[in-house]
Formats: structure tokens, C-alpha cells, sequence
């Protein structure tokens, strides 16, 4: 919890992160259509060509669940294992 100037309780501001190879990218205040850029970005900077995406309940997650918000938590995104 952080204070105002005026001595009253302000809220702390939510932070959300993308999980991935380990690392903790922030997303915080990326949304709609730029989160499903941005998620594309940290999986083609992690050599990641096909993934999957699940939020903090472990729901597996489409880009248009994430491009309109319906997910709930921390985002990971979770290699694409394609069995030979």
C-alpha cells in the first residue's frame, strides 16, 4: 500500500508480467492487440516459434482471450511441443 500527499491510502498499481524461458518481462499497462505483439516479440526473442499462452488460473488462452482481457494473472508462454 503506498500514501498520498494527503495522508489517505492510494492504491498500489497492479503490475502483470509475461513468463518465459525463466525470465519476468513486464507488460504492465500493454493491452489488446500490443499485448499480442508483445508476446509474439518476447517468444521470437526467446527463439520460440510456436507457443502456447496460459494466465495465472493455468487457462490455456487464445490471442483474441488476450487482445480482449480475458485472462486473469501473470501471462506465460509455454513452448509449442510438437511431437514427432
Amino acid at each position: 500500500m503506498t500514501w498520498d500527499t494527503q495522508g489517505s491510502s492510494a492504491p498500489e498499481e497492479q503490475k502483470t508480467f509475461v513468463k518465459c524461458n525463466g525470465n519476468n518481462y513486464d507488460v504492465t499497462n500493454i493491452t489488446g492487440l500490443g499485448l499480442v505483439e508483445k508476446l509474439k516479440s518476447i517468444a521470437r526473442e526467446n527463439g520460440i516459434s510456436k507457443f502456447d499462452i496460459y494466465d495465472g488460473d493455468n487457462t490455456n488462452l487464445s490471442p483474441s482471450d488476450i487482445e480482449s482481457g480475458n485472462f486473469r494473472g501473470d501471462l506465460s508462454l509455454i513452448r509449442f511441443n510438437v511431437a514427432a
